[in-house]
């Protein structure tokens, strides 16, 4: 290069090389994400659109008509409808049940608690089997003259033995007892991932300072884990909400008499069994909406209030020192 050239001139090439290199990645990064971009937008973007599309509309055979709102002012005064939210608010009654109790499980696995290794194989066991599978087996378990009946009545000497899927009063609580079990497992692979990223040199000091099970769990594992419990607080909700079909469909089928009815087999019973998909539309899309609201209500409670709250210590904190 000529002696009489400055740095800056230089170093001009050097710096366009570099843009240039840039802009490779860039555009190889674009051309990498487009498969993901397509199948999101068919899978993703164009159902939900036809979903809107025939919500405003009402099948008739196989003619279909626009009816607007129609739809949506049906549910208003659908009881069968307002049953099944019922049941889903439920529901959702034991969503505490489902993060506190993987969690404490997970802790214990997480402390080497003596068969830790047996245990964590055992508890995630159910979640590799398919979901209609795990019902149809415990519908056989459940039955009036199942096992777990046989038990009970030799225990009560013939006094007790329910009808766990067969009592309007139990059969809902029985199906989400089944369902926590099947997702039970997969929950605390969840936990013992995040307790993974936690210094073990926090317990080890909580320990010498005498701090017990209870306490270590409640002052360590779950302020720090509180992203981690977010995520499997919405995974619940979804699963409570939107992926009970398969353990209704093979345990009770929504029965008896709408008692264990949930929104998503109710979307499924109304669109290919009374063959009214333009109404069974209008309810999936209530669901979603549904479920959106609690999910955001969620992520704003368990993520973003942490985040605010270590955001309004730091300033205290340096303040201190």
């Amino acid at each position: 290069m000529p002696p009489g050239l400055t740095t800056e001139a230089r170093e001009r090439p050097a710096r366009a090389l570099g843009v240039s290199q840039r802009r490779s990645e860039y555009l190889w990064g674009a051309l990498f994400t487009i498969p993901s971009i397509v199948l999101i937008l068919v899978l993703k973007y164009w159902p939900l659109c036809l979903g809107i599309f025939n919500g405003l509309r009402k099948w008739t055979g196989t003619e279909s008509h626009y009816v607007g709102l129609a739809n949506y002012a049906r549910m208003l005064g659908d009881p069968m409808v307002q049953e099944t939210f019922v049941n889903a608010l439920k529901i959702a009654v034991t969503l505490p049940l489902w993060i506190v109790l993987p969690m404490v499980v997970a802790f214990l696995v997480y402390q080497r608690t003596p068969g830790w290794q047996f245990f964590r194989i055992v508890f995630f066991l159910p979640y590799t089997i398919s979901p209609v599978i795990v019902g149809l087996i415990w519908r056989q378990i459940l039955h009036v003259q199942g096992p777990v009946n046989a038990v009970l009545r030799g225990i009560s000497r013939g006094a007790f033995y329910p009808s766990w899927l067969g009592d309007k009063n139990l059969v809902l609580w029985t199906v989400d007892a089944v369902v926590l079990w099947s997702i039970f497992g997969f929950g605390i692979v969840t936990y013992l991932a995040g307790m993974a990223t936690i210094d073990e040199e926090i317990f080890d000091a909580a320990a010498i300072d005498g701090a017990g099970f209870w306490t270590r769990l409640a002052r360590i594992v779950i302020p720090m884990l509180r992203p981690v419990m977010g995520y499997w607080a919405i995974i619940c909700t979804a699963g409570m909400l939107v992926w009970m079909f398969p353990y209704l469909h093979s345990m009770t089928q929504g029965g008896p008499a709408f008692a264990s009815m949930l929104p998503d087999y109710l979307v499924y019973t109304v669109a290919f069994k009374f063959m009214e998909p333009g109404y069974g539309t209008s309810i999936g899309l209530v669901l979603f909406l549904f479920v959106a609201v609690i999910s955001g209500f969620q992520v704003r409670y368990m993520y973003l209030s942490g985040a605010e709250r270590a955001g309004r210590k730091g300033p205290r904190e340096g303040r201190k020192r």
